[in-house]
């Protein structure tokens, strides 16, 4: 029985076993006053705080013993989160490419070859030597990130913008003055064409704040925070060498969740046009409205070990992974065309229609 994708106050799904269970929240506060209560006051070593241990008996501690924890760090991205932002950055490289081809007046190759999450240490590990680091701020977000882009490609870069040819370029010397002008101008062209491709509540605006050499020193909000680290493998004339892009992970959230909401909203936007347009150019012949057609539901790509096959008996169980409830296949005379849910309605099996199946 198939039941199309309605508000139907009797019929019951089947959700996934794996979802948290309703009515269980759970909360964390970076502020150690609860319950209305006053937090203590840190104090001189000499001082004593009054608290309540876990086993209920009250206590007095000197209050250089009391030290501030946040609770309830913000969770990485999901795997799905993480497609749809690699996703987007691999179309803002092939933009970025094409754009400073034009503006160097030569070939210039860009791909994401990474990304990751991680802090400024395991950085500062990672790439050791002196750094030619550009930070910026992005707006609105408030958003402090690094902009990293090894020497040799820097020099590269400097020499052709000023009428070398980019070939050939000394990568052992120092970054002079106006050659740190010159990689300044790409930076900031790179960052630009990098804002102006994401479609957030308003247009991001970047600022170029200085230069570091210790990725240690790139400002942040405190010793656990954690950055989005964007790899990237470019090549301009002989050079061929990485820039690395770090943005703060609380700092972009807003930009990421943005991202997911209009990939949402898409893929809901395609599904309906689909649906009209296989409507709109179906010509139906009302001879037809009484005709039976064989209708299957059904999970495909099950397995099951050679072994446990031949011990099969009557009354064994066979497990099935709880996500595979919102997969079930609806077959039209032997064809897949629509994905379900298993469920129930009026005390009988039933499969709500959720989209239609592509190959």
């Amino acid at each position: 029985m198939i039941q199309p994708q309605e508000k139907n106050k009797h019929a019951t799904l089947f959700k996934d076993l794996t979802s948290p269970l309703g009515g269980m929240t759970a909360a964390f506060a970076e502020d150690p006053a609860m319950g209305g209560e006053e937090s203590p006051d840190a104090g001189a070593p000499e001082e004593s705080i009054l608290i309540h241990r876990s086993s209920g008996e009250k206590a007095s501690v000197p209050a250089s013993a009391i030290h501030a924890f946040t609770v309830g760090k913000k969770a990485a991205l999901s795997s799905t989160e993480v497609h749809r932002f690699r996703h987007q950055n691999e179309l803002l490289m092939r933009s970025l490419a094409a754009r400073l081809s034009l503006f160097l007046r030569t070939e210039f190759g860009m791909d994401q070859s990474s990304l990751e999450i991680l802090d400024l240490p395991k950085y500062a590990k990672e790439y050791p030597a002196k750094r030619h680091i550009i930070l910026f701020r992005i707006h609105p977000l408030d958003a402090v990130g690094a902009f990293d882009v090894s020497k040799h490609l820097g020099l590269t870069m400097a020499d052709r913008m000023l009428g070398g040819k980019g070939f050939a370029v000394n990568p052992d010397r120092m970054i002079r003055e106006v050659e740190s002008a010159m990689i300044d101008q790409v930076a900031q062209l790179t960052l630009r064409e990098w804002a102006k491709n994401w479609k957030f509540e308003e247009p991001l605006r970047i600022t170029l704040l200085g230069h570091e050499e210790d990725p240690l020193h790139i400002p942040c909000t405190g010793e656990d925070e954690t950055f989005y680290h964007i790899s990237i493998n470019a090549d301009v004339g002989d050079c061929m060498d990485q820039i690395q892009m770090l943005l703060p992970v609380r700092g972009v959230e807003p930009l990421l969740r943005n991202l997911t909401q209009q990939t949402s909203s898409e893929v809901d936007e395609e599904d309906d046009e689909e649906h009209e347009h296989w409507t709109a150019h179906v010509e139906w012949n009302d001879a037809y409205n009484n005709v039976k057609v064989p209708i299957t539901a059904e999970w495909s790509d099950l397995s099951i070990m050679a072994k446990d096959l031949l011990n099969l008996k009557k009354g064994d169980i066979i497990p099935l992974d709880p996500k595979r409830l919102g997969q079930v296949e609806v077959n039209l005379a032997g064809n897949p065309k629509f994905i379900g849910r298993l469920g129930g309605l009026n005390n009988k099996a039933a499969v709500q229609v959720n989209k239609y199946f592509k190959d």
